[in-house]
This record gives C-alpha cells, structure tokens and sequence, in this order.
C-alpha cells in the first residue's frame, strides 16, 4: 500500500504588520517606560530599556512583516498582544475556523469530501482546552465521520501528525485522514520585550492523508461543543493508495 499527501491547505490571516510598525509601537513603549522609571534609572536602580529598529529584526530573524489575527491590539501601545474576545460555547471556536478553512481547502484539491474523511487529527503546539478535542470540533463542523483526536508535540506537531495518518492507514484503520496544523503563537509572546518581537506572528494549517478508493466501513459521527480562542494553519490530507 502506498500512503501519500493528496493535497494540502493554507489559511493565511488577512492583517499583517511590518517590522516598521512593530517598532514604532515598540519604542514608543519604551520612551514611555524610561519616563516613568527615570528617577529609579537614574540611580541605578532599574536599567533603562533599548529601543528596537528594523535592521535589528530583520538580522536577528530575517522576518520583514508577519500576519496576524488582530494587528490592533498587537500595535497598541497599552497591549501589545492580540485583543480577541472568549467566545461562548455554542458558537465555532476561532481556532477550529481557521483549521476549517485551511481543511476546505486540501479537501478542494484532492477532489474528497468531507464525508470521505475516516478521522481527524489536529496537532499543534498549543491547545484552547483539554476536552473535547478541537479535533471532534471541527469533524463536526464538516460533517466528517470516523474519529478524531488532539496532539501536543510542540515543534514536532505536524510532523508526529502526518506519520500518526500514514499509521492509521496502514493499519487498516481508515482510507482518508485530515491532519491540521493549526497554531496560536503570538498570544504566547511579550512583545515589550526587544529580544522577542521579531518572533509575532498568527498561523494555522492542515494536510490530508488517503488510502486507494473502495467500499469503506462505516463509522459513527461525534458532536461537539464549540470551543474558545486560537493563529496560521496548515491542513493536509493524507490517503492510501
């Protein structure tokens, strides 16, 4: 039996800021910040923080501007991290949205169905909860059957996912399988400090495994509530032929 990567999807979000205007929001953070701590920098007490440029990012990093989920509240001086309202339960998560989207995608292009999908895997370094997988959350929502379940490799998400997929065909335990790579990484950074804002960025991302066509069993389908806040995605599926 031969595994492979039929097709793959991207979701890119709309909003990017440039290192310019990263550092524009950055220093005058830092004006602020040594104003208000001139007396305590003065004596000693507290070092005076450094301005950033954009030769410095593009050096450290090679990033010349990154998408994001929500450029506002990432360049607002008083937040500098993404402003993204906790939604209630009944409605899709952001995070299972931008895996959906980067899914309909690969599903697009390898010419399937969501109904052809026999499981679901999302994999990525951050999860909105515990339970229920975002992976049933976004079966659910479209309208795939077989099962699905959540990775937490860190760095190695995509990759444990993808062979996890080749597995499950392998084994015998289904013929399609959707791995999601969705991510929410800017959250995690503090872009008041220099030494981190070259890193921001928002991505999710899903890729889709298959196994040759022919009669398919018959799974059962799991519901599930919506969960909470996630950044790009990539989706891929992943077949048997």
């Amino acid at each position: 039996m031969t595994v492979v990567i039929s097709a793959t999807g991207l979701y890119t979000p709309k909003e990017s800021i440039s290192n310019a205007e990263l550092v524009a929001s950055f220093n005058t953070f830092v004006d602020r910040y040594n104003a208000e701590h001139a007396a305590d920098i003065a004596s000693g007490a507290l070092p005076a923080l450094q301005p950033s440029s954009v030769e410095f990012i593009e050096k450290a990093s090679g990033i010349k501007h990154r998408h994001v989920m929500n450029k506002s509240g990432m360049l607002d001086v008083d937040r500098m991290v993404p402003d993204i309202p906790e939604r209630p339960n009944e409605q899709l998560s952001l995070m299972a949205e931008i895996s959906i989207e980067a899914a309909k995608q690969a599903l697009e292009r390898a010419g399937r169905d969501a109904s052809e999908i026999d499981a679901v895997i999302c994999s990525c370094s951050s999860l909105p909860r515990p339970y229920p997988a975002l992976a049933i959350e976004v079966q659910n929502a479209l309208g795939a059957g077989g099962f699905g379940y959540d990775m937490n490799v860190a760095c190695s998400s995509a990759t444990f996912a993808i062979q996890n997929a080749m597995d499950i065909i392998r084994a015998g335990h289904g013929r399609s399988v959707l791995v999601i790579n969705p991510e929410l990484c800017t959250g995690h950074l503090n872009l008041r400090d220099r030494k981190r804002i070259s890193s921001s960025a928002m991505r999710p991302s899903p890729s889709w495994s298959k196994a040759p066509r022919s009669p398919r069993r018959a799974h059962g389908r799991s519901s599930a509530p919506s969960c909470k806040p996630a950044f790009p995605t990539i989706s891929a599926t992943i077949s048997a032929f």
